[in-house]
């Protein structure tokens, strides 16, 4: 935990110049963001080495490419040392950015001390995934439940963990629970730099600052959602209890429909403080600190496309290509954020630069070379990423104003507070424009029966004039531009959804997931400097009313905003319960008390298989213990969870013809018959263990003996060998 902290503080000193050439046109010229953009740029130099296939993976070769980065950074330093008064004058900033960091860390790191277990959900799939980056040889790593075949996936978040694993040189099962602390803490000082920003540039003085960054944190990565209200005001004495029947779980499955009782629109409804409850270490939850990041690239695009006197041609070009580094790489962390962000960084640049062509001329060298490196960067990725989604479909069943309000409840007032103070002295419809909008949109939810598509569609609108109406102003115009985002975003979902591999209730399950997760950020960083602004403005003299709406504003925020803040202390509670094991950071304490054989059969393996070890084990059953070999040793097998693979390639028919032939495998009294199935994938060793014994009885390991040498047993876990394997 101590080399991961400190690999951490080391980032945040590398990235400290390029975090500076990135936001040089905003009030903190990037000095919060210095540990995720050291981090991500240091680790794509040890990416796209690996990428050639040129580079032996591992701790040496990580430390190498830190090297090397500290020897660009340094370079970097060298060519900006006329700018480095301005750097200096926020070594104050960058200092409190750097400590919070490390709370932030240990905070995250404590969350999964409660709840260490790698077990439930998809997070098997995650750690051998990670296990998968961490061994690979070269990328894309190899599919660790199908042998023979690259990963199909966002792999880029799993190889950004193995990166931090191999510096801090932890077990993979410790090493993922390190890393979802230390996304934990890079998202947090993300969230807290856009949001002081934003501050500044609306005219916070230096505590409204602060106290701005501090709420746009909190709201991000610390506030639940407002279903707790659920269990609050419910008058069902068997209301059910605990993590998983209760709150924790529920709360993230809260915008369902039903019908008849039958459910006939599922979705998922995340949220940061959920994730990190939950502990999934899931592309959504790694790509968020290079999001928020993006967040404060757009504020800086905005700044930029509104100013007259534009930045040297070199710095406008490396800027760009930074950005377009980034951008590019969302794609390979988690594809759904890579088109939104994409579009809210350059398309802000683009609508403030539009109304002056020498603006919008200034601009362009720099979108060109974003788009430029954002496509050729991350070849080695797209060139072997086959997309999976079948097209764009019509959304039928939408969602209840009821439920959303228990999801977006406090974004959504916050967002409408700060809007209504916006426009509240635009002249001469502003306030009129204003009050229309909110009661058409309220009326048309009562109309459709409770459906809030109409209502966000005003609040849209709403955000849209606000925009323009201030769009002279850079700061209310990027404050106002992450609403129209966020609000964007929420609006879609009600009309359209990416047709996947899921099925009705189901079909918009994933769009709703992913788009409502970018919409959780940008529009609880917004709220920070959005209510501080709110704040201000109301606090002006101007008599009773004026103190009267203050008043109900704030007391409106608090009273949303205490459950929201009750939500992570009762799941963490409930999750905690839940957990079979506590106080630890090995992710395979609960498998050593509760599956020791197995674990030592897989420990077995990774002492002692060899580099182009296959295993073979029971087909896995989605989000069960299933195929735990290839997952805790990141050695490939044959087939892993089925349902997984069928999503990520298509149902190709391969995978149903290695089900059934591993079932040959296992069931035939004919050693040539398996022996034909071991040679055809290539197998070196094959597993007997409980889910072995459940799918083809006790006496498997009898049928095997005949003609396989046990390599390895303990307890009820048997290892056989396959020809010349050990």
């Amino acid at each position: 935990m101590l080399l991961w902290a400190g690999a951490l503080a080391v980032l945040s000193i590398l990235g400290l110049p390029w975090a500076f050439l990135l936001c040089r046109r905003l009030p903190s010229r990037g000095v919060l963001l210095a540990a995720p953009v050291g981090l991500f740029l240091a680790h794509y130099l040890a990416w796209a080495g690996l990428s050639t296939g040129l580079f032996p993976n591992g701790r040496g070769y990580a430390v190498a490419a830190l090297l090397t980065f500290a020897a660009l950074s340094a370079g970097l330093t060298w060519t900006l040392r006329p700018r480095l008064p301005e750097m200096r004058d926020r070594r104050r900033l960058w200092l409190v950015g750097g400590i919070s960091l490390l709370a932030l860390f240990v905070v995250g790191a404590g969350l999964r001390w409660l709840n260490p277990e790698i077990s439930g959900t998809e997070k098997p799939m995650d750690l051998a995934l990670l296990n998968a980056a961490a061994h690979a040889t070269s990328f894309p790593p190899p599919d660790p439940w199908f042998a023979g075949e690259t990963i199909n996936y966002y792999y880029l978040g799993y190889s950004m963990a193995a990166f931090g694993l191999h510096l801090s040189g932890a077990e993979p099962a410790v090493g993922y629970n390190l890393a979802l602390a230390a996304l934990f803490a890079l998202g947090g000082v993300a969230a807290a730099s856009a949001g002081y920003d934003l501050a500044v540039l609306t005219g916070a003085r230096k505590r409204a600052r602060m106290a701005a960054a501090a709420l746009a944190l909190t709201l991000t990565m610390l506030a639940g959602n407002l279903a707790v209200l659920r269990d609050i005001f419910s008058e069902r004495a068997d209301a059910p209890t605990g993590f998983w029947r209760g709150i924790g779980w529920n709360a993230s499955r809260t915008i369902q429909r039903e019908d008849g009782g039958q459910v006939i629109d599922y979705t998922i409804n995340e949220f940061p403080a959920f994730s990190f409850i939950l502990g999934d270490l899931h592309p959504h939850v790694m790509a968020l600190p290079i999001t928020l990041v993006a967040v404060s690239l757009a504020v800086q695009w905005v700044v930029a496309g509104s100013q007259g006197k534009p930045d040297s041609l070199a710095e406008r070009l490396a800027r760009g290509a930074l950005t377009g580094l980034a951008l590019g790489g969302l794609y390979a962390l988690n594809a759904w954020d890579a088109p939104t962000f994409a579009g809210l960084v350059l398309a802000g640049g683009v609508v403030m630069a539009w109304r002056e062509r020498s603006r919008l001329t200034a601009l362009a060298p720099s979108i060109y070379a974003a788009l430029f490196v954002a496509a050729i960067a991350w070849l080695p990725y797209t060139l072997n990423y086959a997309p999976g989604s079948r097209g764009i479909g019509i959304v039928t069943v939408r969602s209840e104003a009821i439920d959303y309000f228990q999801v977006f409840g406090l974004l959504l007032g916050a967002a409408v507070v700060t809007m209504a103070v916006l426009l509240w002295d635009v002249r001469p419809d502003g306030r009129i424009f204003l009050l229309i909008l909110l009661a058409a949109g309220g009326v048309a939810t009562l109309i459709a029966g409770g459906e809030v598509a109409v209502a966000l569609a005003a609040l849209l609108i709403l955000s849209l004039f606000a925009l323009w109406s201030h769009r002279s102003d850079p700061g209310l115009a990027g404050l106002l531009w992450l609403l129209v985002a966020g609000l964007g975003l929420l609006t879609v979902v009600e009309a359209l959804y990416v047709d996947d591999f899921f099925g009705p209730p189901n079909e918009r399950m994933n769009t709703v997931f992913k788009l409502h997760y970018q919409a959780w950020g940008l529009l609880a960083i917004a709220a920070g400097p959005g209510m501080v602004l709110a704040w201000r403005r109301l606090a002006q003299p101007g008599g009773l009313p004026l103190k009267l709406t203050r008043t109900a504003a704030v007391s409106a925020f608090v009273l949303l905003a205490v459950p929201a803040l009750a939500y992570p202390i009762v799941a963490t509670k409930a999750k905690t319960e839940a957990s079979s094991v506590s106080g630890s950071l090995d992710g395979l304490a609960a498998a050593r008390l509760g599956r020791p054989s197995e674990v030592a059969a897989a420990e077995w393996l990774r002492r002692h298989a060899p580099g182009n070890a296959v295993l073979l084990e029971a087909p896995g059953r989605a989000y069960s213990g299933d195929s735990r070999m290839a997952t805790w040793t990141g050695i490939p097998s044959v087939i892993g969870w089925t349902q997984h693979e069928e999503l990520w390639r298509e149902s190709d028919p391969r995978i149903a013809a290695r089900t059934a032939d591993i079932d040959t495998a296992y069931r035939t009294e004919d050693s040539a018959l398996r022996r034909a199935v071991l040679v055809r994938y290539g197998v070196t060793h094959v597993v007997v263990g409980d889910s072995e014994r459940d799918r083809y009885g006790q006496e498997v390991v009898d049928r095997l003996r005949q003609d396989l040498t046990v390599a390895f047993a303990s307890g009820g876990t048997t290892i056989f060998g396959v020809g010349a394997a050990p």
